[in-house]
């Protein structure tokens, strides 16, 4: 089957973002990365036929590159690849990011070599299952609060992405002024939001606290809302299961780097 490589344009733009809704939180990166993140990003649609079948793209703005890819068939991400390297040749060189569905995995085999692997869980909610906390005494965190969460940056996980500058943030502080949990955007397009979070050792009631403020307020921007957990955290799977988030999709957080033959 003949396949032809592009860069994303304002001509193919419609049918790579309709592409891409078809699965909303599967592919969710990919559409916060054509239109939230796009200035940010560098993105390659693979047509059959004038007929959209894959797209890659990558984040610039973060300490590590984030790759993203979406294809109908397998035989559509090795083009995408070899074009995206020529494209980006220091992507070559460099370990990048993905996070992408555990069902995905498979397509890079022998394209990428694998440096590092983390099963995670894609938590979702949505305004029919949420059920928010009694009481919220989370603040909403501006933008400029960056040294302020320094602390709680530095244990947080290498898969989250998340700033206040991104969008809505909420926190709880001690009586010291030291914000002990956060949730925070990671992005927020018109389909879906992904909230990112933090916490300081022993405050997982203050973290779902902040999540279900944020939750709230990200349901004003989109229909669908997700977070991503470690399938071992036990205890903040259920308490994102209390506040009505069901485990959607497995996913893995990848540390890879290309090996195109």
């Amino acid at each position: 089957m003949p396949l032809s490589v592009s860069q994303l344009d304002t001509e193919n733009y419609p049918a790579v973002l309709a592409f891409l809704r078809r699965s909303p939180y599967r592919n969710a990166i990919n559409l916060a990365q054509i239109t939230y993140l796009r200035t940010h990003s560098f993105t390659l649609v693979a047509f059959s036929n004038d007929t959209v079948v894959g797209v890659v793209s990558i984040r610039r703005d973060l300490p590590l590159v984030r790759l993203a890819f979406t294809v109908d068939f397998p035989g559509a991400l090795p083009p995408l690849l070899h074009a995206l390297s020529t494209a980006e040749p220091e992507l070559q060189q460099h370990t990048f990011g993905m996070l992408l569905p555990v069902a995905s995995l498979s397509s890079v085999d022998r394209l990428v070599k694998i440096e590092n692997v983390q099963l995670l869980y894609q938590m979702v909610a949505e305004p029919e299952t949420f059920r928010p906390v009694a009481h919220v005494i989370a603040q909403r965190l501006p933008a400029n609060i960056a040294d302020d969460l320094t602390p709680l940056r530095a244990i947080t996980a290498d898969w989250q992405a998340w700033h206040p500058v991104y969008g809505p943030a909420s926190g709880i502080r001690a009586e010291n002024g030291q914000v002990v949990a956060a949730a925070a955007t990671c992005f927020a397009t018109r389909d879906v939001v992904e909230i990112g979070w933090a916490m300081q050792p022993a405050q997982l009631s203050a973290l779902q606290v902040c999540i279900s403020s944020l939750t709230g307020i990200c349901f004003g921007l989109a229909p669908r809302v997700y977070l991503f957990v470690e399938t071992t955290d036990d205890d903040i799977i259920l308490g994102c299961r209390t506040l009505g988030f069901w485990a959607a999709e497995r996913f893995v957080w990848v540390l890879a780097r290309l090996n195109l033959p």
